[in-house]
């Protein structure tokens, strides 16, 4: 079995200790797996800005590898009547937009701030994670209003602040 010495701890490690600085030529970092996790941990630590920019634009560049972000074209930039479950509580919300993917990122990422401050909460308390978000139905503008109402009538959702009766 091959072995490489670590330039930060001096332990000699076996090759799958390291991560690839370049795959295709086969040629390995000069610190191990460990010492690169404590390394950017550091780096993290003295300049969490500097890093979050470089993460913002690294997500930016590289959609296709987080198909998670906000960039994803999985929900069109249409416009429809659509629902948020919580998982965890069995809480509903029903909302409408003329651009549902922005609308998603904007009930996802406001952490309390948002206009409805029940589900902004539950999202703050909860995480993101514990909710599900989709798609009622896709419309046109002039009749988005009509179908939100027509959905809070028939769904009769409880983080809906205005419902219609």
């Amino acid at each position: 079995m091959e072995t490489k010495e670590c330039k930060d701890c001096g332990k000699e490690l076996s090759l799958d200790m390291f991560h690839y600085s370049d795959k295709p030529k086969g040629i390995l970092k000069s610190y191990c797996k460990d010492c690169s996790y404590k390394r950017n941990r550091v780096f993290i630590e003295q300049d969490p800005l500097a890093y979050q920019s470089y993460m913002k634009r690294y997500y930016k560049e590289n959609p296709e590898k987080y198909p998670g972000n906000h960039y994803n074209k999985k929900i069109p930039a249409e416009c429809g009547v659509y629902i948020v479950d919580c998982l965890l509580t069995n809480d509903s919300y029903v909302g409408c937009s003329t651009n549902l993917r922005n609308r998603k990122w904007k009930h996802f990422s406001n952490r309390g701030h948002g206009k409805n401050k029940k589900l902004s909460k539950l999202v703050k308390e909860l995480g993101k994670e514990a909710f599900d978000f989709r798609v009622l139905e896709y419309c046109d503008k002039e009749v988005m209003f009509e179908l939100e109402t027509k959905y809070i009538q028939i769904i009769n959702p409880n983080l809906n602040n205005n419902k219609v009766k």
